[in-house]
């Protein structure tokens, strides 16, 4: 009895390797593909946005083409969504930055009316 304990411990793998295999990325992944309604409907983004080719070009929207239908994967959407989100924050904020410098050197003249 002890031995067969023995070998059944010896055949199941450590949990080093099982981390292992876990870790690396499948040459296929088991995710879904959705089409432009369902894309824009999960990320509540306009519908133009998927289905334009100029749109998404432009946007840099990731997709892929199976045969000539055009098709998304959700969780390649929201790491694009959340890029996009940080990107135009920044762009925000520089913007912020540029109008209040421009504000501030602006000339008061007569009690705060510009001449």
């Amino acid at each position: 009895m002890n031995q067969q304990n023995q070998s059944q411990s010896q055949k199941l793998p450590s949990s080093q390797s099982t981390m292992q295999v876990i870790k690396q990325p499948s040459a296929f992944p088991t995710e879904p593909f959705v089409n432009a309604q369902q894309a824009s409907a999960a990320l509540n983004l306009p519908l133009y946005y998927f289905v334009n080719p100029y749109k998404r070009a432009k946007l840099g929207i990731p997709h892929y083409f199976i045969n000539r239908l055009v098709r998304y994967r959700l969780r390649e959407l929201h790491k694009w969504q959340v890029a996009m989100s940080t990107q135009l924050a920044a762009e925000a904020e520089k913007l912020a930055a540029i109008s209040s410098n421009k504000a501030s050197a602006s000339p008061v003249v007569n009690g705060g009316v510009h001449a």
